[in-house]
């Protein structure tokens, strides 16, 4: 059986592949042929704060790529967090979803069984997405960094939305009088620093943010509460404290 490689080329109308002069005369006008896909060619599009990836994390992010392509609801996929800007510090992988409807149960349990690796998931509705990027100082400091199966750039301009900051502020708020886990204490003051930067129209880094988070809280009391780590009442009195700091400094500026 004659055959032959070869990529797809973009045409003016159609999708063309071109046949190679040496098998001109095996495959002719008319000729009817079977086209078979042996690999997906996947492109990876990063943030412009983002620098250069290892090659292990870019073939990692190109198969994610890859498997989720099956899942024609999903319209963007960006991988962003730790995994991205550390070397070795980070726990999973951090990926949203822009789609039509939420499925991340089914993502989840593909991307598990494909990698055997730990995946945090986030779906983001496709007819939010676009409000959200002007709006929602959460969305826009977890795409600060970020590599995309897409081309994406997140807009200049900013909207305040007041019902939406308070919105955000609903966990910071509740940890004055109810006590959780030590990790959402310091979710919450990276939320609290992200909005008030946000409102202030300084940076998102979320690496900045976390140095501010440690600078205000100490190393130690910081590395503790973001490993989950026992703290005693002197310590959730601290936190409360700079929490109702933020509160006031927010209240303010909405």
């Amino acid at each position: 059986m004659e055959k032959f490689i070869h990529k797809v080329s973009k045409g003016t109308r159609f999708n063309q592949i071109y046949i190679p002069k040496s098998m001109e005369l095996n495959f002719q006008a008319g000729d009817i042929v079977e086209v078979t896909l042996l690999e997906k060619s996947i492109s990876i599009h990063y943030s412009k704060n983002l620098t250069k990836l290892s090659d292990f994390k870019v073939e990692l992010i190109k198969n994610i790529f890859s498997k989720l392509d099956n899942f024609r609801e999903i319209k963007q996929i960006f991988i962003i967090g730790s995994f991205l800007t550390q070397k070795q510090d980070y726990n999973d992988i951090d990926i949203i979803l822009i789609s039509e409807k939420n499925f991340e149960k089914e993502v989840y349990e593909t991307l598990i069984e494909k990698f055997e690796l730990k995946f945090h998931i986030m779906t983001i509705l496709e007819n939010n997405f676009k409000s959200l990027q002007k709006y929602c100082p959460m969305t826009r400091s977890m795409l600060y960094y970020f590599v995309s199966n897409k081309k994406f750039n997140l807009p200049k301009d900013t909207e305040l939305n007041k019902n939406h900051i308070k919105f955000l502020l609903m966990m910071p708020e509740d940890l004055l009088t109810i006590k959780l886990k030590p990790r959402v204490f310091y979710d919450s003051l990276r939320r609290l620093s992200t909005i008030e930067r946000f409102l202030e129209n300084r940076s998102l880094n979320p690496l900045d943010i976390n140095k501010e988070i440690k600078n205000i809280l100490g190393e130690k009391i910081a590395i503790d509460i973001r490993n989950n780590e026992d703290i005693n009442e002197d310590v959730i009195k601290k936190l409360r404290d700079i929490i109702k700091s933020k509160l006031k400094i927010i209240y303010k500026k909405t």
